[in-house]
């Protein structure tokens, strides 16, 4: 009885670890000798996602902080900054969200594209016509 009750919650474990968004998970987006390690994760049928961590030149970089943003963000560290909120789910993906550049101070409007069956993240900003794209790469 107990081995099939042990069965029984470790296939429910299973269902809810595939039930997960493909977008879900962590992330490095490297620019140059800059690599931003970012966390995707649903909340409120929503996806965010978070700064974990800056290297640069693969040593970390407690010391980035966003100097270009405003209000309540202004100066803060980069670690923990929310980045991605307000998202609508579409498919696998997630669109009309708002998207922080922290290089810029700049809120976006943020869309969420699955690659490579999520393997990978194409986040695109945008501002009326003008958009910047960056692709995220998942980390274990």
């Amino acid at each position: 009885m107990v081995m099939l009750k042990t069965i029984a919650l470790s296939l429910c474990f299973a269902a809810a670890a595939l039930a997960q968004s493909p977008s879900v998970g962590n992330w490095q987006y490297v620019d140059g000798a800059k690599t931003t390690f970012i966390r995707t994760f649903e909340e409120g049928g929503q996806l965010k996602a978070t700064i974990e961590k800056v290297t640069k030149g693969g040593a970390d970089d407690p010391a980035a902080v966003c100097d270009k943003c405003s209000g309540d963000t202004k100066g803060k560290p980069m670690k923990g900054l929310l980045i991605l909120w307000d998202t609508k789910k579409d498919g696998d993906g997630w669109k009309e969200g708002k998207l922080l550049d922290p290089e810029s101070g700049r809120i976006v409007t943020g869309k969420v594209e699955v690659l490579e069956g999520g393997k990978k993240l194409n986040v695109k900003g945008s501002v009326a016509f003008i958009s910047k794209t960056q692709l995220w790469v998942r980390v274990p």
